[in-house]
């Protein structure tokens, strides 16, 4: 169970190798790490992904899900082609 209290928050913005910004956020509470990462665009066409992953351990971990999820849902079309 998460409390509503957190240890660190860090918050992280890159561009990806589509050219999109990615904003991370890395929460550790107590007895884990959450990472929520999303794709905002600010101009057409307009898209609007976020995806939260957890880990007990790692934020490493939390992370690589977050993101894989991540591109799983805005990238679907290309990666099928």
């Amino acid at each position: 169970m998460i409390d509503n209290f957190y240890s660190s928050w860090d918050v992280m913005q890159f561009i990806n190798e589509y050219g999109d910004e990615i904003e991370m956020d890395i929460i550790r509470y107590q007895n884990e790490y959450q990472v929520t990462v999303n794709i905002c665009d600010d101009k057409p066409p307009f898209r609007d992904y976020t995806v939260t992953a957890t880990d007990l351990r790692s934020k490493k971990k939390a992370a690589k899900k977050a993101l894989l999820e991540l591109y799983h849902q805005a990238y679907s079309e290309i990666s099928t082609k």
